[in-house]
């Protein structure tokens, strides 16, 4: 028999990362916009995995693995050509007002 409540306190969410990001951009006075270009160093106006690994370990603190930087990649990437570009992280950041402003 396994237990598995210990686990779920050491277990990531997406939503996690999205609520440590929405407080940096609110702490540090970004926009959704400034805060892809920080995150795009490449400035092709698309983030892929490497760039979103390395700008959330920047801004947020957070090491990821790369499982989980693929699966926030999938869930904002709505036209799956496997890269988020400023429309498609506008539209999660909406997503996450969006749920938290449910007065």
């Amino acid at each position: 028999m396994s237990d598995n409540s210990g686990d779920d306190e050491q277990q990531w969410t997406m939503n996690d990362s999205m609520q440590k990001l929405a407080s940096c951009l609110a702490e540090k006075d970004l926009s959704v916009d400034d805060l892809f270009a920080q995150i795009d160093s490449d400035s092709d106006g698309s983030i892929n995995g490497p760039e979103l690994h390395k700008g959330l370990q920047t801004l947020v603190g957070d090491f990821l693995s790369p499982g989980q930087i693929s699966s926030i990649i999938k869930a904002f990437d709505s036209n799956e050509d496997n890269r988020i570009d400023v429309e498609e992280l506008r539209a999660a950041f909406e997503g996450l007002q969006d749920d938290s402003t449910e007065e």
